[in-house]
Protein backbone atom coordinates (compact mmCIF):
# COMPACT_ATOMS: atom_id res chain seq x y z
CA UNK A 1 0.00 0.00 0.00
CA UNK A 2 0.97 3.80 -0.66
CA UNK A 3 1.42 4.13 3.58
CA UNK A 4 3.33 0.92 3.99
CA UNK A 5 5.61 1.89 0.96
CA UNK A 6 6.09 5.69 2.19
CA UNK A 7 6.80 4.22 6.15
CA UNK A 8 9.89 2.25 4.68
CA UNK A 9 11.19 5.38 3.01
CA UNK A 10 11.11 7.24 5.58
CA UNK A 11 11.87 4.60 8.18
CA UNK A 12 14.90 3.79 6.57
CA UNK A 13 16.04 7.03 4.63
CA UNK A 14 16.87 4.95 1.14
CA UNK A 15 15.53 5.23 -2.37
CA UNK A 16 12.97 2.60 -2.67
CA UNK A 17 11.95 1.01 -6.84
CA UNK A 18 8.83 -0.43 -7.96
CA UNK A 19 9.10 -3.12 -10.91
CA UNK A 20 6.67 -4.89 -12.96
CA UNK A 21 7.93 -8.36 -15.03
CA UNK A 22 7.44 -12.33 -14.72
CA UNK A 23 9.65 -15.43 -14.90
CA UNK A 24 9.02 -15.61 -18.03
CA UNK A 25 10.27 -12.40 -19.05
CA UNK A 26 13.26 -13.03 -16.89
CA UNK A 27 11.70 -10.66 -14.33
CA UNK A 28 12.72 -8.01 -17.01
CA UNK A 29 9.81 -5.14 -17.31
CA UNK A 30 9.22 -1.92 -15.58
CA UNK A 31 10.69 -0.33 -13.22
CA UNK A 32 10.01 3.37 -11.29
CA UNK A 33 13.26 5.75 -11.30
CA UNK A 34 15.06 5.76 -7.86
CA UNK A 35 14.16 9.91 -7.33
CA UNK A 36 10.64 8.86 -8.21
CA UNK A 37 8.47 9.43 -4.60
CA UNK A 38 4.99 8.36 -6.21
CA UNK A 39 3.10 5.39 -5.49
CA UNK A 40 1.02 2.89 -7.14
CA UNK A 41 2.59 2.65 -10.72
CA UNK A 42 5.68 0.17 -11.68
CA UNK A 43 7.37 2.76 -14.08
CA UNK A 44 8.51 3.05 -17.56
CA UNK A 45 9.82 0.00 -19.55
CA UNK A 46 13.12 -1.11 -19.34
CA UNK A 47 15.86 0.02 -22.18
CA UNK A 48 15.85 -3.70 -23.36
CA UNK A 49 11.67 -4.37 -23.18
CA UNK A 50 9.57 -3.17 -25.32
CA UNK A 51 5.85 -3.24 -23.99
CA UNK A 52 2.18 -2.42 -25.57
CA UNK A 53 -1.10 -2.93 -24.20
CA UNK A 54 -4.00 -4.87 -26.26
CA UNK A 55 -7.72 -4.79 -25.82
CA UNK A 56 -9.43 -7.48 -23.52
CA UNK A 57 -12.21 -9.49 -25.41
CA UNK A 58 -15.73 -8.94 -23.74
CA UNK A 59 -14.61 -5.83 -21.48
CA UNK A 60 -14.09 -2.13 -21.77
CA UNK A 61 -10.11 -2.53 -21.51
CA UNK A 62 -9.14 -0.93 -24.30
CA UNK A 63 -5.88 0.00 -26.05
CA UNK A 64 -7.23 3.52 -27.23
CA UNK A 65 -8.06 3.90 -23.96
CA UNK A 66 -4.12 3.43 -23.00
CA UNK A 67 -5.94 0.02 -20.83
CA UNK A 68 -5.51 -3.08 -21.92
CA UNK A 69 -3.44 -6.87 -21.47
CA UNK A 70 0.04 -6.36 -20.95
CA UNK A 71 2.55 -7.69 -23.68
CA UNK A 72 6.26 -7.78 -23.69
CA UNK A 73 8.94 -8.01 -26.37
CA UNK A 74 12.40 -8.36 -26.18
CA UNK A 75 15.96 -9.73 -25.57
CA UNK A 76 14.72 -11.19 -22.13
CA UNK A 77 11.91 -13.19 -22.79
CA UNK A 78 11.89 -17.03 -22.68
CA UNK A 79 11.85 -19.47 -25.56
CA UNK A 80 9.09 -21.89 -24.14
CA UNK A 81 7.69 -23.67 -21.61
CA UNK A 82 9.76 -27.22 -21.42
CA UNK A 83 7.78 -30.10 -23.40
CA UNK A 84 4.54 -27.80 -23.62
CA UNK A 85 4.17 -26.52 -27.40
CA UNK A 86 0.72 -25.89 -26.69
CA UNK A 87 1.34 -23.53 -23.81
CA UNK A 88 3.78 -21.73 -25.27
CA UNK A 89 1.97 -20.68 -28.79
CA UNK A 90 -0.54 -19.25 -26.19
CA UNK A 91 1.94 -17.73 -24.04
CA UNK A 92 3.78 -16.26 -26.59
CA UNK A 93 2.67 -15.15 -30.43
CA UNK A 94 3.76 -14.74 -33.58
CA UNK A 95 5.19 -11.80 -33.27
CA UNK A 96 7.50 -12.56 -29.97
CA UNK A 97 5.13 -10.88 -27.66
CA UNK A 98 4.70 -12.58 -24.22
CA UNK A 99 0.85 -12.05 -23.20
CA UNK A 100 1.28 -11.88 -19.54
CA UNK A 101 -2.55 -12.27 -18.05
CA UNK A 102 -1.91 -8.71 -16.29
CA UNK A 103 -4.10 -5.78 -17.66
CA UNK A 104 -2.82 -2.22 -16.84
CA UNK A 105 -3.04 1.08 -18.10
CA UNK A 106 -0.64 3.92 -19.21
CA UNK A 107 -0.70 7.01 -17.21
CA UNK A 108 -0.23 10.66 -18.17
CA UNK A 109 3.80 10.42 -17.07
CA UNK A 110 3.89 7.83 -19.14
CA UNK A 111 4.23 5.18 -16.30
CA UNK A 112 2.60 1.67 -16.14
CA UNK A 113 -0.25 1.33 -13.23
CA UNK A 114 -1.28 -2.90 -13.19
CA UNK A 115 -4.83 -2.66 -12.59
CA UNK A 116 -6.47 -6.16 -13.03
CA UNK A 117 -5.63 -9.88 -14.31
CA UNK A 118 -7.28 -10.80 -17.46
CA UNK A 119 -8.16 -14.52 -16.08
CA UNK A 120 -9.79 -13.01 -12.99
CA UNK A 121 -12.50 -10.94 -14.88
CA UNK A 122 -16.10 -12.38 -14.54
CA UNK A 123 -19.62 -11.54 -16.34
CA UNK A 124 -22.93 -10.62 -14.38
CA UNK A 125 -26.81 -11.39 -15.24
CA UNK A 126 -26.74 -7.98 -17.15
CA UNK A 127 -23.57 -8.12 -19.42
CA UNK A 128 -21.23 -6.14 -17.01
CA UNK A 129 -18.06 -7.40 -16.95
CA UNK A 130 -16.46 -7.30 -13.37
CA UNK A 131 -12.46 -6.73 -12.32
CA UNK A 132 -12.99 -7.89 -9.19
CA UNK A 133 -9.16 -7.08 -7.62
CA UNK A 134 -9.68 -3.30 -9.12
CA UNK A 135 -12.75 -3.14 -6.76
CA UNK A 136 -10.75 -5.00 -4.02
CA UNK A 137 -8.42 -2.00 -4.18
CA UNK A 138 -10.86 0.39 -3.27
CA UNK A 139 -12.78 -1.52 -0.79
CA UNK A 140 -9.75 -2.80 1.15
CA UNK A 141 -9.16 0.44 2.79
CA UNK A 142 -11.43 0.22 5.09
CA UNK A 143 -9.82 -0.11 8.29
CA UNK A 144 -12.21 -2.11 9.94
CA UNK A 145 -11.41 -4.48 6.85
CA UNK A 146 -7.90 -7.54 6.65
CA UNK A 147 -8.77 -8.86 4.13
CA UNK A 148 -11.53 -9.30 1.22
CA UNK A 149 -12.67 -11.38 -1.27
CA UNK A 150 -15.15 -9.80 -4.13
CA UNK A 151 -16.61 -12.36 -6.12
CA UNK A 152 -19.96 -12.73 -8.26
CA UNK A 153 -22.08 -15.67 -10.02
CA UNK A 154 -23.62 -15.29 -14.01
CA UNK A 155 -27.30 -15.48 -12.50
CA UNK A 156 -26.79 -12.28 -10.65
CA UNK A 157 -26.56 -8.42 -11.23
CA UNK A 158 -24.59 -7.63 -8.29
CA UNK A 159 -21.14 -8.56 -6.36
CA UNK A 160 -21.02 -9.77 -3.28
CA UNK A 161 -17.70 -9.88 -0.48
CA UNK A 162 -16.38 -12.46 2.39
CA UNK A 163 -14.66 -9.99 4.70
CA UNK A 164 -11.82 -10.65 6.97
CA UNK A 165 -12.21 -8.29 9.98
CA UNK A 166 -9.22 -6.53 11.42
CA UNK A 167 -8.83 -8.46 14.80
CA UNK A 168 -7.09 -5.42 16.78
CA UNK A 169 -9.43 -2.92 15.48
CA UNK A 170 -12.46 -4.37 16.03
CA UNK A 171 -11.82 -4.88 19.76
CA UNK A 172 -10.57 -1.14 19.95
CA UNK A 173 -13.52 0.20 18.33
CA UNK A 174 -16.57 -1.93 18.41
CA UNK A 175 -18.60 -1.48 21.64
CA UNK A 176 -19.52 -4.87 22.17
CA UNK A 177 -16.01 -6.21 21.69
CA UNK A 178 -14.26 -7.65 25.30
CA UNK A 179 -11.76 -9.39 26.37
CA UNK A 180 -14.52 -12.60 27.26
CA UNK A 181 -15.84 -12.97 23.73
CA UNK A 182 -14.32 -14.85 21.26
CA UNK A 183 -13.28 -13.07 17.64
CA UNK A 184 -15.57 -15.78 16.10
CA UNK A 185 -18.36 -14.76 17.94
CA UNK A 186 -17.87 -11.19 17.40
CA UNK A 187 -17.89 -11.71 13.67
CA UNK A 188 -21.22 -13.37 14.17
CA UNK A 189 -22.96 -9.85 15.28
CA UNK A 190 -24.91 -8.34 12.84
CA UNK A 191 -24.73 -4.37 14.04
CA UNK A 192 -20.46 -5.51 13.08
CA UNK A 193 -21.60 -6.86 10.16
CA UNK A 194 -23.71 -3.71 9.70
CA UNK A 195 -20.89 -1.11 10.14
CA UNK A 196 -18.82 -2.88 7.69
CA UNK A 197 -21.34 -3.28 5.07
CA UNK A 198 -21.71 0.57 5.47
CA UNK A 199 -18.02 1.36 5.24
CA UNK A 200 -17.87 -0.67 2.27
CA UNK A 201 -20.67 1.12 0.84
CA UNK A 202 -18.77 4.56 1.43
CA UNK A 203 -15.96 3.75 -0.08
CA UNK A 204 -18.08 2.41 -2.96
CA UNK A 205 -19.11 6.50 -3.54
CA UNK A 206 -15.83 7.63 -2.97
CA UNK A 207 -14.33 5.13 -5.72
CA UNK A 208 -17.16 6.11 -7.98
CA UNK A 209 -18.24 2.61 -7.85
CA UNK A 210 -20.82 1.74 -10.96
CA UNK A 211 -24.24 0.31 -8.67
CA UNK A 212 -23.11 -3.16 -10.20
CA UNK A 213 -19.65 -3.01 -8.66
CA UNK A 214 -21.39 -2.23 -5.56
CA UNK A 215 -21.13 -4.70 -2.83
CA UNK A 216 -24.58 -5.97 -2.04
CA UNK A 217 -24.23 -8.16 0.82
CA UNK A 218 -21.20 -9.45 3.01
CA UNK A 219 -20.37 -12.57 4.78
CA UNK A 220 -18.07 -11.69 8.11
CA UNK A 221 -15.42 -14.68 8.70
CA UNK A 222 -13.04 -14.75 11.29
CA UNK A 223 -10.27 -16.82 10.55
CA UNK A 224 -7.82 -14.93 7.82
CA UNK A 225 -6.63 -16.31 5.01
CA UNK A 226 -3.39 -18.17 4.70
CA UNK A 227 -0.76 -20.44 3.16
CA UNK A 228 -1.84 -22.92 5.86
CA UNK A 229 -5.66 -22.86 5.20
CA UNK A 230 -4.56 -22.56 1.47
CA UNK A 231 -6.45 -19.50 0.76
CA UNK A 232 -3.14 -17.80 -0.68
CA UNK A 233 0.09 -18.39 -2.40
CA UNK A 234 3.85 -17.96 -0.92
CA UNK A 235 3.81 -14.71 -1.93
CA UNK A 236 0.38 -13.40 0.00
CA UNK A 237 -1.82 -13.45 -3.08
CA UNK A 238 -5.34 -14.75 -2.76
CA UNK A 239 -5.98 -17.93 -5.02
CA UNK A 240 -8.60 -16.73 -6.10
CA UNK A 241 -10.02 -20.46 -7.30
CA UNK A 242 -9.39 -21.98 -3.93
CA UNK A 243 -11.13 -19.14 -2.33
CA UNK A 244 -14.26 -19.05 -4.64
CA UNK A 245 -14.65 -23.25 -4.23
CA UNK A 246 -13.79 -23.06 -0.20
CA UNK A 247 -16.97 -20.04 0.25
CA UNK A 248 -19.02 -21.62 -2.79
CA UNK A 249 -22.20 -22.40 -0.93
CA UNK A 250 -22.27 -19.16 1.58
CA UNK A 251 -21.63 -17.08 -2.10
CA UNK A 252 -24.55 -18.31 -3.08
CA UNK A 253 -26.24 -18.04 0.14
CA UNK A 254 -25.88 -14.14 -0.16
CA UNK A 255 -28.02 -13.79 -3.03
CA UNK A 256 -30.91 -15.80 -1.58
CA UNK A 257 -31.47 -13.28 1.33
CA UNK A 258 -31.02 -9.78 -0.82
CA UNK A 259 -32.48 -7.84 2.26
CA UNK A 260 -30.33 -9.63 4.92
CA UNK A 261 -28.38 -6.49 5.45
CA UNK A 262 -30.22 -3.20 6.65
CA UNK A 263 -29.73 -0.28 5.73
CA UNK A 264 -27.14 1.71 5.92
CA UNK A 265 -26.21 3.41 8.85
CA UNK A 266 -25.11 7.37 9.12
CA UNK A 267 -22.19 8.36 11.07
CA UNK A 268 -24.29 9.28 13.79
CA UNK A 269 -25.83 5.92 14.33
CA UNK A 270 -22.65 3.91 14.47
CA UNK A 271 -21.74 6.34 17.38
CA UNK A 272 -23.95 5.00 19.06
CA UNK A 273 -23.01 1.07 19.03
Amino acid sequence: TPEVLHFFRMALDIPIAEGYGQTESTAVGTSTHLTDTSCGTVGSPAPFAEIKLIDVPGTNYRSNNNQGEICIRGPSIFKGYYADEEKTRQTIDEGGWLHTGDVGEWTSNGSLRIIDRTKHIFKLSQGEYIAPERLEDGYIRSRWIEQLFVDGISTEATVVAIVVPDEEYVRSNFSKANANISFEELCKDEKLKEIIFTDLKRLAKDYKYKHYETISNIYVHPEPFSQENGLITSTLKTRRTAVRQYFQDIIHSLYEIPDQIKKPMNVEQQSKL
